[in-house]
């Protein structure tokens, strides 16, 4: 009986299907990700599901990606030759557990070699050769297309109904007592910073930080609070408008977790930001978002599903616009595409949506 047992244990472990994805590197990224995860899931109910994901935005990835695991790793062991023994160990790992199939949602080079090595036998990426990989899908398709859905075509959608909404499941009392009394006011959300992450810093996706800092006391002399938020890394790009800020304004940024920056944001009227991160969680969360767009096109890197107070201001002056990640960013001294917002124009939009909020 016992040998028995032991034999449907072995049986049990050859035949279930066990399913890596890989989705590395910006916050921002990984939330497009979700609804692809959540088709993954509903095509696969009963497979075991992991997630390979940086170590900073997990946290955030297991609140929300609806994976039976959550596989953190520090992004540099795939970047930096002096890793290579945390490298090689997380490869064995990998092929210790045997998958039977792997997502790759990336198009660089080494990260298919590395799941190449993994052992993997079904393994599947976008690009125009294998190079690597044994399944691939065309990571353009000719028409205007979000990254949210391009993920999605990696898994077999093709378009006909719509995508899984992504969701988050945010754990109680996620954040201190002090930051559970600011968001008891419903503050106004200002994110001044973003365009980093662990491999690009983006500084040209950023509106002015002294026109953020007059739009925050605009809203002060309107009697409603704020809050600002960011990254520590967003700290030595503000400058000195935190040491300015009106005593109905909250300084945090660089003091929250992205599960704890998820709760505030849930509990705000709205949020004003530039492309970043925290426009993806603020869409995750159902918060109202202004967002300040130049090199980059909100078509394809927005929030998804778009909603209707999900609202982008681009500049209507700028031929050249959007840029990024395609055409020539780097090569950009002026960034007209932000400086040309100016703040009536930001101002109009803000108190037009909180009319449309009702506060």
């Amino acid at each position: 009986m016992s040998q028995g047992t032991d034999s449907s244990s072995r049986f049990a472990e050859r035949s279930m299907e066990r399913i890596l994805v890989i989705k590395l590197y910006a916050i921002g990224d990984l939330v497009m990700s979700l609804p692809s995860l959540e088709l993954l899931r509903k095509q696969h109910p009963s497979a075991e599901i992991h997630l390979l994901t940086g170590r900073i935005v997990a946290p955030l990835a297991e609140c929300s990606a609806p994976v039976d695991r959550i596989i953190p790793v520090d992004e540099r062991i795939l970047t930096d030759r002096r890793r290579l023994f945390p490298l090689l160990s997380l490869v064995i790992h990998l092929r210790k557990t045997k998958y039977t199939r792997a997502y790759l949602l990336h198009r660089v080079l080494p990260l298919r070699l590395f799941l190449f090595a993994t052992g993997i036998r079904e393994r599947t990426g976008q690009g125009k050769k294998r190079m690597g990989l044994t399944r691939i899908v065309p990571f353009e398709t000719g028409q205007p297309e979000h990254d949210a859905e391009r993920y999605a075509r990696l898994f077999g959608w093709d378009g006909s109904e719509p995508l899984p909404e992504p969701r988050i499941d945010l754990p109680e009392n996620s954040v201190s007592s002090p930051i559970s009394s600011l968001i008891g006011s419903r503050p106004v959300a200002i994110s001044p910073g973003g365009g980093r992450s662990s491999i690009r810093n983006t500084n040209k996706k950023r509106w002015p930080s002294n026109r953020f800092s007059e739009l925050i006391y605009l809203l002060h002399k309107e009697g409603i609070r704020t809050v600002v938020l960011g990254s520590r890394e967003d700290r030595y790009v503000l400058g000195d408008i935190l040491d300015k800020i009106p005593d109905t304004s909250t300084d945090l940024v660089g003091k929250t977790s992205l599960v704890e920056v998820a709760t505030v944001l849930a509990g705000c009227r709205m949020q004003i930001t530039n492309d970043s991160s925290l426009m993806h969680i603020a869409g995750l969360v159902s918060t109202p978002t202004l967002t300040l767009f130049g090199p980059t096109d909100p078509l394809r890197i927005g929030v998804y599903p778009h909603k209707p107070l999900q609202r982008c201001l681009v500049s209507d002056f700028v031929d050249c616009s959007p840029c990024h990640p395609d055409r020539g960013i780097d090569d950009c001294e002026a960034a007209e595409c932000m400086t040309s917002l100016n703040l009536e124009r930001v101002w109009k939009e803000t108190r037009e949506m909180l009319r449309e909020i009702g506060i």
